[in-house]
């Protein structure tokens, strides 16, 4: 950089400066094409090319001078004058998305002595973990995988849900509702055969595992433009296939089984 480059720069974030401090209150707002709104620091611009923004948490985005539909500068003071310290932070208009949500969930209806030996709800905790992509702030799509633990099920056994996720969020603000829904196939661990001896023959059970199904609605709160908590209502259905096989004297009859543990599931979750 030479002598001219470094002289302006140096006036450039001079004056800046100067801006700032007269304009405290005031913060610079790029409206995009896309419909998303971010709001911080102009840090950097090149005359019809690009600029460079910084938000309040720190992040740092660059946008082309096409993507833009306007910029403006706009008070962020309260109605007492004093400087508002509280920004709105907006969502990323699109890229990679991550969630992680813990919960419990509630069991609904009886199940068989296969799944749970006292005819009880089958009840469970759970976590997900999904990965995807954000198509813009109300839209994203991704796949994630699942641990069911039932906690009042024989042997506590477990699960573990493959699913694709679509998730939608009703506005684009601080908070917003949404609405998520999981489709995909429950893995039951209790892989293998189990064989059940008596009297009267021989019992042979299989585990091949089922469907799953889960809508939620729920609140996401942003903590910054990246990071969000989230508190959701599911219901969550699972479909256990049972194999059975009875073998007894020289005769042998084989009937499926279906088991559906349904939940209503409480979960949070954090986005990233």
């Amino acid at each position: 950089m030479n002598m001219r480059k470094l002289l302006l720069v140096c006036l450039a974030t001079l004056f800046s400066g100067a801006a700032l401090a007269q304009n405290g209150g005031m913060t610079d707002v790029i409206y995009l094409q896309n419909g998303s709104i971010i709001r911080g620091t102009i840090i950097e611009q090149i005359p019809g090319k690009s600029l460079k923004i910084e938000t309040r948490d720190g992040n740092i985005f660059v946008y082309q001078m096409d993507e833009i539909s306007k910029m403006t500068r706009e008070q962020t003071q309260n109605r007492y004058g004093v400087a508002n310290r509280t920004l709105r932070f907006q969502a990323k208009p699109k890229g990679y998305a991550g969630f992680v949500e813990a919960g419990y969930g509630f069991g609904v209806g009886r199940l068989s002595p296969d799944l749970s030996t006292e005819y009880r709800a089958a009840n469970r905790f759970e976590i997900d973990i999904i990965n995807g992509y954000q198509f813009n702030p109300y839209c994203f799509v991704g796949l994630g995988v699942g641990f069911n633990i039932f906690t009042n099920a024989e042997k506590n056994s477990i699960s573990i849900p493959v699913f694709i996720q679509g998730r939608f969020n009703l506005l684009d603000k601080h908070t917003s509702p949404f609405f998520a829904l999981n489709i995909g196939y429950n893995i039951d661990t209790r892989r293998g055969e189990v064989r059940k001896k008596s009297s009267y023959g021989t019992t042979t059970i299989t585990y091949p595992g089922g469907i799953m199904l889960e809508p939620t609605v729920g609140i996401a709160h942003r903590l910054s433009n990246r990071t969000s908590i989230t508190f959701g209502i599911s219901y969550s259905l699972m479909q256990f296939n049972n194999k059975v096989t009875y073998e007894y004297y020289d005769e042998t009859e084989t009937e499926k089984v279906r088991n559906r543990p349904q939940a209503v599931r409480l979960k949070l979750g954090i986005t990233f």
